[in-house]
C-alpha cells in the first residue's frame, strides 16, 4: 500500500499555565504525529483579545493522515486538554493548535504576518524554495 506523505505546519499557543500546556500539547502531538519537530517557545502579547501574554511555538513535520483527519486530531487534543469555547470567550486559552499549512496550502493566512511566526519560521529553516 502506497501512503502519501503530507507536510504540516502548526502554531501552538497558551496563556494559562502556558509552559505546562505547551509541553503537554507537544507530547500529545508527537504521539499522533511522530515526525514533528518543534521551535523554541516565545512569550508574546495577546492579539485580538484582552488576556495575559501567550506562550507560542511552531511545529512542522510530515504525516500520512489526510487534511480532515489532521484537523480532527488537533481539535481532539485541544478538547482533551480542556480548551473550551466558553473560556476562550473570556480570554482564557489553555491550548490553541492551529494548522498553518497542509502540503502547499496555507491556512490562517492572517497569522502568517505575525512577527513571532515569521521569526520562528526563520529559525526552523522554513523556506518556500530550497537554495541548493
Amino acid at each position: 500500500m502506497n501512503q502519501q506523505t503530507h507536510y504540516i505546519l502548526l502554531a501552538l499557543g497558551s496563556n494559562v499555565a502556558a509552559e505546562l500546556h505547551i509541553e503537554q500539547a507537544k507530547a500529545r502531538l508527537s504521539a499522533v504525529f511522530p515526525q514533528l519537530r518543534f521551535s523554541r517557545s516565545l512569550i508574546t502579547p495577546a492579539i485580538g483579545i484582552m488576556s495575559p501574554p501567550f506562550m507560542n511555538c511552531l511545529a512542522e513535520g510530515y504525516c500520512s493522515a489526510p487534511l480532515e483527519e489532521v484537523i480532527v486530531a488537533l481539535k481532539d487534543i485541544e478538547a482533551q486538554m480542556g480548551s473550551v469555547p466558553e473560556e476562550r470567550k473570556k480570554g482564557i486559552v489553555k491550548i490553541d493548535i492551529d494548522l498553518l499549512q497542509f502540503d502547499e496550502t496555507r491556512h490562517k493566512t492572517d497569522d502568517w504576518e505575525r512577527n513571532y511566526i515569521q521569526l520562528l519560521l526563520k529559525e526552523l529553516g522554513y523556506k518556500q524554495k530550497t537554495n541548493t
